[in-house]
């Protein structure tokens, strides 16, 4: 009897002493004007590739780029959900990191750029690439920068630089060939942040960090910021352009519906925002199993071209774009693939 009593005893000490484990309270934070998903993800949970997710498990999110300033989010350990509202309003802030929104419904004649925040700057030509600036140093000589810290820009263009302007800090990678010549044609890039210009003196423009994906050191390449739109309206085509993908996301080989693809034609071609590409493979010629084709010297057959799918232009510079691939078939598409513009 005295042994269950302490027996018992000992069971409620441990109840007792058991800490009761809390749920987990999330953090709420509200929308504001400007923000992205993107942003968002990165920020609280140190994932910017979050955001796909986030939106997939969102249905009530039927546009990825339309967020609004006073949504409320829950932001655990881990993860994000987004607290439904009765209505939304007017005015909509940014979402996954594509540039600011257009209203819904979206138009039958436009493209909502869905995942190109990395990819759609993953290529810079050789040319373009000899026109960037340099971060060259920091105000206290720090070897790693992250935002909120002050930078100095060495441009050649420094005339035209102006307090208020927003830069892009990219890394150079590696060297990209044509797939054809096999001549250098540029080089895959590395989004490392933005840096906005507080002031221009004679010699270097100063600015000060306002995001950063990676670790920032001096060295890094600068260039000015150009904002992506959420939607791209298509545009028929004036010439019969043809062209190679050249490159694509650093690491991807085989690419396939909403990724982005870099092709060796650019606006010095006539190629434009808003124009469609057909996307193929040539076939190899075929000798022709006819009988009396077997004594033929020119025994061959021309066979069709192999069509991969399609992809609308999203950005062009001087001598190369970034294309969205919308359609595909049952093949995946590969750098050195070919392009054509489509006409109707």
């Amino acid at each position: 009897m005295k042994l269950t009593r302490i027996l018992s005893f000992g069971c409620l000490l441990a109840i007792l002493c058991t800490p009761v484990l809390a749920a987990e309270e999330p953090i709420i934070y509200t929308v504001k004007k400007g923000d992205t998903l993107w942003d968002i993800s990165r920020r609280f949970i140190k994932d910017p590739y979050y955001w796909p997710n986030l939106w997939s498990h969102n249905p009530a999110i039927g546009n990825p780029h339309l967020i609004y300033p006073g949504q409320k989010l829950r932001i655990y350990d881990g993860r994000i959900e987004i607290i439904p509202v009765d209505r939304q309003p007017q005015e909509p802030a940014m979402a996954g990191g594509t540039g600011a929104a257009a209203p819904a419904p979206i138009p039958a004649d436009q493209v909502p750029l869905i995942g190109t925040y990395g990819g759609a700057r993953s290529f810079i030509s050789r040319d373009e690439a000899a026109t960037l600036g340099t971060l060259v140093e920091t105000i206290d000589n720090r070897v790693l920068m992250a935002e909120g810290e002050s930078v100095f820009l060495a441009m050649d263009n420094l005339a035209e630089v102006t307090p208020g302007q927003r830069f892009e800090l990219l890394e150079l990678g590696n060297e990209v060939v044509h797939p054809v010549t096999q001549q250098p044609i540029g080089f895959q890039i590395s989004r490392l942040g933005f840096a906005e210009v507080t002031e221009v003196t004679p010699t270097v423009a100063v600015a000060v960090i306002v995001d950063s994906a990676r670790e920032i050191q001096r060295g890094a390449r600068v260039r000015p910021y150009i904002e992506l739109p959420a939607f791209i309206a298509r545009k028929p085509a004036n010439l019969d352009l043809h062209g190679y993908i050249v490159a694509a996301d650093e690491g991807k080989i085989a690419l396939s519906q909403l990724d982005v693809v870099h092709v060796n034609l650019g606006n010095a071609n006539g190629l434009e925002v808003g124009n469609e590409l057909r996307l193929f493979r040539e076939r190899s010629y075929s000798k022709s199993t006819r009988p009396i084709k077997q004594f033929d010297e020119e025994n061959f057959v021309a066979l069709p071209d192999v069509q991969l799918g399609k992809a609308i232009v999203i950005e062009t510079r001087e001598n190369a774009a970034a294309a969205l691939v919308l359609e595909v078939g049952n093949l995946p598409i590969y750098r050195g693939d070919q392009v054509r513009t489509q006409r109707d």
